[in-house]
């Protein structure tokens, strides 16, 4: 039988999860990074990702970084300093992005670039646009720099849902779909309208049969 602790267990790993997976980051030329090597000063330092996607690390040489997650250069890394290093524990960091901007366009107050200089969230974002400029929206897209796109429910992320763990990156492009709103009082004008000319033509075949 499975304990209450357990489902708690299980549910805040999956949280923690997801959340991971909305955190990564994938590196770009002219990003500058700190590759940290426990005990190994001679094989840590700052490196900037060159227009080419690569750094130059020392003894290894030339290594391509660019459409790699952090994690996934740790790895990398891990393996290439195994001929080096017994055991080698790195950590990577980004100490600078490649452009400290971000594109939000679409349905909002003030569509345009704005300037972070840090990662932000959606609703921060929104906040420095000026707003939605219809509450209805229902979808919100994430374009990331890589062209990966992503929904975000909007019902969720004013519910507090874990739809606002996800977070804008340098580069990346908040769209706001057009809300279309039903123009009823015009509708029901032409309606109106309608319906009289259905009326008098109806009276008038009347009249006629007469």
């Amino acid at each position: 039988m499975i304990k209450k602790a357990d489902i708690i267990l299980i549910l805040f790993l999956f949280c923690l999860k997801g959340f991971a997976q909305v955190q990564e980051y994938v590196l770009q030329p002219g990003d500058v990074i700190s590759i940290q090597v426990v005990e190994h000063p001679e094989f840590s330092g700052r490196h900037k990702i060159r227009p080419d996607g690569r750094i130059n690390y020392p003894v290894i040489g030339e290594i391509d970084v660019a459409s790699l997650t952090c994690a996934q250069l740790v790895k990398i890394m891990q393996g290439k300093l195994a001929s080096y290093i017994n055991n080698p524990v790195v950590s990577i960091s980004i100490e600078a992005y490649y452009a400290n901007k971000i594109f939000v366009i679409g349905d909002v107050s003030r569509s345009g670039e704005y300037q972070i200089y840090e990662p932000i969230g959606i609703i921060k974002a929104l906040a420095m646009c000026g707003g939605l400029k219809h509450k209805k929206v229902k979808i919100i897209k994430i374009i990331r720099a890589d062209g990966t796109v992503i929904d975000v429910v909007t019902k969720d992320l004013w519910a507090g849902g874990t739809q606002e763990g996800y977070i804008l990156y340098p580069g990346d492009t908040l769209f706001v779909p057009e809300s279309f709103d039903v123009p009823w009082g015009l509708l029901s004008t032409i309606l109106s309208i309608v319906s009289l000319g259905i009326l008098i033509v109806l009276n008038i075949n009347t009249l006629a049969n007469k």
